[in-house]
C-alpha cells in the first residue's frame, strides 16, 4: 500500500513522464504505472541484432523549432540534426522531383477560404465537389487527410485542414534525435527515480475508484493503489476501447462526460515499416540525396534517414482504424511494401526482396496499449477540450497529444506541453 498522498500517473508516454518529473521535482510523491515492459509509450526506438542501428518504430520527427522539445534536448544534452534531402513522387510510371499540383486546387482554395462554419470534408467536397470533373481533386485531397493527418474525412475539421492547408506556414526545419526518441524518454524517467518517484512496468490499469480527493487504482493482477489524485495520460485509442478490451479502463462512478468528449475526438491509425537492405538501391535511380517519396501505391509513402548515410527505407500507411490494410497481418504488410517498392521503382519484387537484410513493421491499431495513430481535430474537438481540460473535482486529469489545443496536435511537443500543464495546474491546486 502506498501513502494517501501519492499522485497516481497511468501512461509513461512523454506526457506521463513530464508530470511524474514536474511533480516528483516538487516534492510530490508520486507513482506511474505503464501498461508495457518499456516506457516511451508511441516513442519506441527499438534494437533488434540484425538492424545496424536502432530504429524508430513511432515519433521519429521534431517537427519544427518546437520550444519546449528543444529545451529539454538541450537540458538532457542530447544532440539532433536537421532533416535533409529531395522529395519525389512516383506519378503515371515515373519518379520526378515533387511538386505541389492538384487540377481544381485554385477553384479548392477559393471555396475553402469562404466557409464560414466548420464542418466534415466530406461534408464540404459533397456540397462543392461532386462533379465528375473534380473526382481527383477529390481522391488526392482525401488521400493527403487519411495518410498524413490519419484523419477520416467524415470526422475531420475542415477548419483544422484548412489552417494546416491554407495557414501562413514557413517551412520549418525537421529534426532527428541522435539515438532517438528513448534517449529524451530515458532522460525524464531518470529524474523521476532521482527525485523519489516510481515507474512500475507491466502495470495494466483496468479499474479506477474514486471520490472527491481519494482514488484506488487496481490492476489486472489485482495489485491496489491509492492516492489523492490521479493523471490519465493513455492515448485517445484507449479511452475509446470497449470495458472488455485490454487495456480499457473501468471508472466508478463512471465518467460520462469525460468519455463522450474523447469518443467526439478523432484518432486514426498507422503502419510503419522499417527495412534495411544491403545497399541503397534507389540510387541507382538517381534518387541519391533521398528525403520522402510519395505515391499512389499500397504503401504510399517512404523516406530514407538523410543526410545520415545508410541503407534503410521507412514505409507509411496512414488511414482509419477501420481501414481494411490495417487489418493486414505483419507478413502481408510486409508483402505489400516489397510490391509497393517493386512498384515505384520499376524493378522485380524479388531483386527489392534479395536485397532486403532486415525489415521491422509495428502496427500501432493492433498495439491494444495505442490502438491507432495520433489525433486529428473533428467539429467537436474544440467543445470536448473543454471537458477534458478541466479536472474532475480536483482529483482526475487528463493529459497527452490529444488534450493539446494547437497546431502541434499529434507530436510529442504537444503531449509534453500537456504534460507540463497538468503538472503545474495539480501543484496550484495544494
Amino acid at each position: 500500500m502506498n501513502s494517501p498522498e501519492t499522485t497516481i500517473i497511468i501512461g509513461a508516454g512523454a506526457a506521463g513522464l513530464l508530470a511524474a518529473r514536474e511533480l516528483t521535482q516538487a516534492n510530490q510523491k508520486v507513482i506511474l504505472l505503464e501498461a508495457r515492459n518499456r516506457i516511451g509509450g508511441r516513442c519506441y526506438t527499438f534494437s533488434r541484432q540484425d538492424f545496424t542501428e536502432p530504429i524508430e518504430l513511432g515519433a521519429e520527427f521534431v517537427h519544427g523549432e518546437l520550444p519546449l522539445t528543444l529545451k529539454l534536448l538541450k537540458e538532457a544534452h542530447l544532440k539532433y540534426e536537421p532533416v535533409s534531402g529531395d522529395n519525389f513522387q512516383f506519378k503515371n510510371g515515373e519518379i520526378k522531383p515533387s511538386e505541389f499540383f492538384m487540377d481544381h486546387w485554385e477553384e479548392f482554395e477559393k471555396a475553402l477560404k469562404e466557409v464560414e462554419k466548420d464542418q466534415s470534408l466530406q461534408e464540404f467536397l459533397q456540397q462543392h465537389f461532386q462533379q465528375e470533373k473534380y473526382a481527383a481533386l477529390q481522391k488526392s485531397v482525401i488521400q493527403f487527410a487519411k495518410g498524413y493527418d490519419t484523419a477520416d474525412p467524415i470526422r475531420v475539421s475542415l477548419f483544422s485542414l484548412r489552417d494546416e492547408w491554407l495557414g501562413d506556414h514557413e517551412e520549418e526545419t525537421q529534426y532527428r534525435i541522435a539515438g532517438g526518441y528513448i534517449k529524451l524518454m530515458d532522460f525524464l524517467a531518470d529524474q523521476v527515480k532521482n527525485s523519489g518517484g516510481e515507474i512500475m512496468l507491466d502495470s495494466i490499469v483496468k479499474q479506477v475508484n474514486w471520490r472527491e480527493g481519494f482514488v484506488e487504482v487496481i490492476t489486472a493482477d489485482d495489485t491496489v493503489f491509492t492516492g489523492k489524485k490521479l493523471v490519465i495520460t493513455v492515448p485517445l485509442g484507449v479511452l475509446h476501447a470497449a470495458e472488455n478490451e485490454t487495456g480499457a479502463i473501468q471508472f466508478n462512478p463512471d465518467l460520462p462526460e469525460q468519455k463522450q468528449a474523447a469518443a467526439d475526438m478523432g484518432f486514426g491509425a498507422i503502419i510503419k515499416i522499417l527495412m534495411e537492405f544491403s545497399d541503397p538501391f534507389w540510387e541507382q535511380k538517381g534518387l541519391t540525396n533521398l528525403q520522402f517519396l510519395f505515391s499512389e501505391e499500397k504503401i504510399p509513402t517512404w523516406w530514407a534517414q538523410t543526410p545520415q548515410k545508410n541503407n534503410m527505407l521507412t514505409g507509411w500507411l496512414g488511414g482509419n482504424p477501420q481501414d481494411e490494410t490495417q487489418h493486414l497481418s505483419d507478413e502481408e504488410i510486409l508483402q505489400e511494401s516489397i510490391q509497393s517498392l517493386a512498384q515505384i521503382f520499376q524493378m522485380d519484387a524479388s531483386f527489392i526482396n534479395q536485397k532486403l537484410v532486415s525489415a521491422k513493421v509495428y502496427n500501432w491499431t493492433a498495439d491494444p496499449f495505442t490502438r491507432g495513430s495520433y489525433s486529428y481535430a473533428t467539429v467537436k474537438t474544440a467543445s470536448a477540450l473543454k471537458t477534458l481540460k478541466i479536472s474532475v473535482k480536483n482529483t482526475i486529469y487528463f493529459a497527452g497529444e490529444a488534450l493539446f489545443a494547437g497546431e502541434q496536435l499529434g507530436t510529442v511537443e504537444a503531449a509534453l506541453v500537456t504534460g507540463l500543464e497538468v503538472a503545474n495546474g495539480i501543484l496550484e491546486s495544494l
